[in-house]
């Protein structure tokens, strides 16, 4: 129930280029597609969405314990997000190669406290 509410929340977060999709666990990729093709304002415009990620994912969860059942028990689940970031733009970079850096960027956020956002930049384009 809960990871069907967080997706629910991401897609609302995001346009209709974009992509939200589950990539296991707890993990989810959202791929933010037409960003501006200059470097510092696809980081800003990413950092807008990410931001209202947060935003979307801290607010408490009211699931019922028995779905379906309107009598049945709710409980409130809080949780928050570690989420890594890669900006890319014009880069030689396998789809492999990006996921493996905004993976690296969430494990940086959770090893800084979590609940934290860390942006990984791919290298420029020679």
């Amino acid at each position: 129930m809960l990871l069907i509410e967080v997706a629910s929340r991401l897609k609302s977060c995001v346009r209709a280029v974009d992509t939200v999709a589950r990539f296991g666990g707890d993990e989810f990729v959202v791929l933010l597609g037409e960003l501006s093709t200059d470097r510092d304002s696809a980081i800003s415009q990413a950092n807008t969405i990410v931001g209202k990620l947060c935003i979307q994912l801290a607010t408490p969860y009211h699931l019922n314990l028995v779905p379906g059942d309107p009598a049945g028990t709710m409980i409130e689940h809080r949780c928050s997000a570690s989420i890594g970031v890669v900006v890319f733009n014009g880069c030689e970079a396998s789809a492999e190669n990006v996921i493996d850096w905004a993976d690296a960027a969430m494990y940086r956020a959770k090893e800084g406290g979590r609940n934290q956002i860390r942006f990984h930049e791919a290298p420029a384009k020679p």
